[in-house]
């Protein structure tokens, strides 16, 4: 249902994304690994029209969009197709938990507030925060602005939702809740392409992972090919350094 098609990026004379394309069918859970610089975040900010990819297309529902250009109406009928949920939440401090989830529907779809807040207050539910409704950000903790995020996300019942590393910003205990709230998403059947260090959250809640490297896609596989019979020597070393840091973590008391 969603297709990157021939992406690239460069910055300078770094190419950072070199002809990158991927599909995704509906209900996919897809995890894209990689360490710092493969070009993973630069792949989901050119899908979400943050940064301006050098040339390529996304493809939704056979609809096409050019990644390099596109026009304002095409624009807003694309962004209202897909969610993206970011490292820092990029929540409105002004806004109460209800205010920042309802304020795409009040603003940009027009939508009656009354109804927005219907939904908003839904939604807020759904990912454990009924009783933080009218709370600020600055009085939630950061998994539960995460959270709030991700209502916000889900509130133009996009076709896919983007995720940035979605718990890069919280500390191990926080970090568990709003994995939780993304593996009851994808228990949902919610089409989702999660940028994230996570390991077993992609091994045990993806259904496909993805290897990027150097601004190219390694290997990519379902869960349980990938982790349990990776093809490439680069992604068995990857797996395995990431597993044994993840471990060490455990041990030391310093991560998940």
């Amino acid at each position: 249902m969603l297709e990157f098609k021939n992406v690239k990026k460069s910055f300078g004379d770094t190419d950072v994304l070199k002809d990158v394309s991927l599909n995704v069918n509906k209900g996919d859970v897809v995890a894209i690994l990689g360490p710092s610089g493969s070009g993973k975040t630069t792949l989901l900010r050119c899908a979400g029209y943050l940064t301006k990819a050098d040339s390529g297309k996304m493809i939704i529902e056979g609809e096409e969009y050019d990644l390099n250009k596109i026009s304002s109406k095409e624009l807003r009928k694309y962004r209202s197709r897909v969610g993206f949920v970011f490292q820092n939440f990029n929540l409105y401090g002004n806004k109460t938990a209800l205010g920042n989830v309802t304020l795409g529907l009040t603003v940009a779809r027009k939508m009656d507030k009354k109804k927005a807040e219907e939904i908003g207050r839904k939604l807020l539910e759904r990912v454990g925060l009924g009783d933080r409704i009218d709370f600020y950000p600055s009085k939630l903790s950061g998994g539960q602005q995460q959270r709030v995020a991700i209502a916000r996300a889900l509130a133009t019942n996009p076709d896919v939702i983007f995720f940035d590393e979605p718990t890069s910003a919280l500390d191990p205990e926080l970090t568990g809740e709003v994995l939780n709230v993304i593996k009851q998403l994808a228990d949902d059947g919610i089409t989702m392409i999660v940028v994230t260090h996570e390991m077993e959250f992609a091994r045990k809640v993806a259904t496909r992972v993805v290897f990027m490297e150097n601004g190219d896609i390694v290997e990519e596989n379902t869960s349980e090919e990938f982790f349990g019979n990776p093809q490439k020597e680069r992604t068995r070393e990857f797996i395995y350094k990431s597993f044994v840091w993840e471990s060490k973590n455990e041990h030391d008391g310093s991560g998940i």
